[in-house]
């Protein structure tokens, strides 16, 4: 092969060089920046694909000879034409669907003629880049009508490289093929566009991925702080918790003492006013354990603690509650509803079950001043084992605005504020029943109207027990013929509630905690010794033998966990008893994991401590 006008093509075989650089540039660093970024890319390889095959055609053939080589050549210029359509709709955002489509099928036909193209040479020579004239027109007239996209500047370079493109291409295939032009023109203006229009892009985008990147490290600093803040707020609210359980175990202590000793001496007054206070401490020990476990949820510590339970035991724990707080409200009627053919053995949280429910019953019944509140159970099996129960709670209470019910599950929230101003409450009771249905995999919605009532509806999925197929009207039924066994037969098989010959310790490092465990433990005519640290009660336990020890747990010194670990070497048959104001949803699996036989959290009630003897002392007899 002999080379041809290779002089004549010099200029634009020193344009290659350049073009393979920006196209690998632009590969490299700017391809997948955007959709501008990409159609300029597509338009440098385009052109650079087209200047390479000219060059081959100038210098090894000769341009005036038809091949299918001067074919290809000819439908690269067209695509080449077509790219920089497409890049100009883009970066003046014109290149709609609609659009692109029509100018494709105009590309396809294009390509279609060329290669059907039978007639003379000038005629071809004429043709052949018709449509590549179309194109680089239709992208002049685009940055022409969308101006406002250009700086001043900008435009006036692009409007005189486009001319010069469109003058190229007249002047060179229509009266001198010989005379390399196009893409020498191209060249250039492709680095003027780079320099005018995508440098400063590409340096926009360096500069903000450099925002991004800080931004990014700043909101990692922003939220490790986050983090490090809350959980230094659910440490704080646990730790606030645990500090406000341990005098309230002095406070409902002594009341329940005063109030069985005024229950004796029949003083009506002073009864009502312990009355009063017992009230009042257990429902702010409800807020208390509100803040415990909505603290343990942000901080992700809360799990489920499954066990099987009777639902209609539930039921009826719930029933005693509401009744409790309806005493004063005359006007108020509690009606349970339950589907007595539904399974009534389950195996679930027990406690978290009944905190939901109680916490519905508690906002129905605090907001309701006449009318009803209802509890209506139902469910329906969904698997082989599983029961989809579904608690409604209704009431006839002031009810919520539309605008209202979007508040409600947000912590701290009250809606209605004129209305309810009288009313108690932290705002958490809902907030807690979201967080628990999240964790049961279950489902609330509601449905109220203003000055009407309000409709709340919750589902949980429960797994039914093994063993056990009785429905709930069974089971009642079962437990009211219980209920007429006589009297003397139940205490024999519960044993007896005093033991004048057992040995009982009690370590707390609070003297007040002290006389009120020792109050309570009065009536069951026990030795009752107590000490105030871990270091006494080890000294204690080795000169003496007790069948139990109730063993605080946050002690200064030695804590309630090493006392523990001390006194087993020197125990024997020693129940020990953990008494401590974490009252966590696992505390009790967790302490009886330490070695503890049970668990009796701060604040207690003189019943729970006589169960826990019964339990206890009665299985050693």
């Amino acid at each position: 092969m002999v080379l041809n006008n290779l002089s004549e093509a010099w200029l634009e075989i020193t344009m290659l060089p350049f073009l393979t650089v920006l196209a690998a540039f632009l590969a490299g660093r700017m391809a997948t920046t955007s959709e501008i970024n990409k159609r300029f890319l597509l338009l440098v390889i385009s052109t650079l694909a087209a200047a390479v095959l000219e060059v081959v055609l100038e210098v090894f053939t000769d341009m005036h000879t038809i091949t299918e080589l001067t074919k290809i050549f000819y439908a690269i210029v067209n695509i080449n034409a077509y790219c920089l359509m497409c890049y100009v709709a883009a970066y003046t955002h014109s290149l709609t669907k609609r659009f692109a489509n029509l100018n494709f099928l105009m590309l396809a036909l294009s390509l279609i003629l060329l290669f059907m193209f039978k007639s003379n040479e000038k005629i071809y020579m004429v043709f052949s880049p018709g449509f590549a004239v179309i194109f680089v027109i239709e992208g002049f007239i685009l940055q022409l009508v969308y101006q406002e996209y250009y700086k001043n500047g900008q435009f006036i370079v692009m409007n005189l490289l486009f001319i010069f493109l469109i003058d190229s291409f007249i002047l060179q295939y229509m009266f001198n093929q010989n005379l390399p032009l196009v893409y020498t023109v191209a060249t250039v203006m492709l680095f003027f566009t780079f320099f005018y229009l995508e440098a400063p892009t590409y340096r926009k985008l360096i500069t903000a991925r450099q925002e991004i990147e800080e931004a990014r490290k700043q909101t990692e600093v922003l939220i490790k702080n986050a983090n490090a803040a809350n959980k230094a707020k659910s440490n704080f609210l646990a730790s606030t918790s645990h500090e406000i359980r341990t005098p309230m175990n002095a406070i409902l202590g002594i009341n329940d003492m005063m109030l069985n000793e005024l229950n004796e001496t029949g003083d009506y007054e002073s009864r009502k006013a312990s009355l009063a206070i017992k009230k009042a401490g257990e429902y702010l020990l409800r807020i208390v354990n509100n803040i415990l476990d909505i603290s343990k949820i942000e901080a992700g510590k809360m799990e489920l603690f499954e066990s099987s339970y009777h639902l209609w035991e539930v039921l009826k724990e719930c029933e005693t509650f509401l009744n409790d707080s309806l005493k004063d409200k005359t006007k108020v009627k509690f009606i349970l509803d339950v589907d007595r053919k539904l399974p009534e053995h389950f195996f679930g949280d027990v406690v978290r079950l009944k905190q939901l429910l109680i916490n519905l019953l508690d906002n129905a019944e605090k907001f309701t001043q006449k009318g009803k509140v209802l509890l209506k159970i139902s469910g329906e099996r969904t698997k082989d084992n599983i029961v989809k129960l579904v608690f409604n709670v209704e009431d006839t209470g002031i009810g919520m605005k539309e605008e209202d019910l979007k508040k409600i599950f947000e912590p701290f929230e009250r809606v209605n504020l004129i209305e309810t101003r009288s009313i108690s409450g932290a705002g958490l009771g809902l907030t807690l029943v979201r967080n628990i249905l999240d964790i049961m995999s279950g489902t609330i919605s509601v449905r109220s109207k203003y000055g009407e009532g309000t409709s709340i509806t919750v589902e949980i999925p429960q797994k039914i027990a093994q063993g056990d197929n009785k429905t709930i009207g069974e089971y009642e039924e079962m437990m009211l013929n219980a209920e007429d066994t006589p009297a003397h037969d139940k205490a024999e098989d519960e044993g007896p509630d005093v033991w004048p010959n057992a040995k009982i310790l009690v370590v707390d490092d609070t003297p007040v905690n002290l006389v009120v465990a020792k109050g309570m433990l009065k009536n069951s005519e026990a030795e009752i010794d107590t000490c105030e640290s871990g270091e006494d009660a080890l000294d204690m336990i080795k000169k003496k033998h007790y069948d139990i020890v109730f063993l605080d747990h946050m002690m200064p010194g030695m804590n309630g966990i090493e006392t523990l670990k001390h006194a087993k070497k020197n125990a024997g048959d020693t129940k020990f008893i953990a008494l401590t104001a974490n009252a966590g949803t696992n505390a009790r699996a967790e302490y009886i994991s330490y070695g503890f036989d049970d668990y009796l959290p701060k604040p207690f009630k003189s019943t729970e401590m006589m169960k826990i003897l019964k339990v206890c002392l009665n299985r050693k007899k």
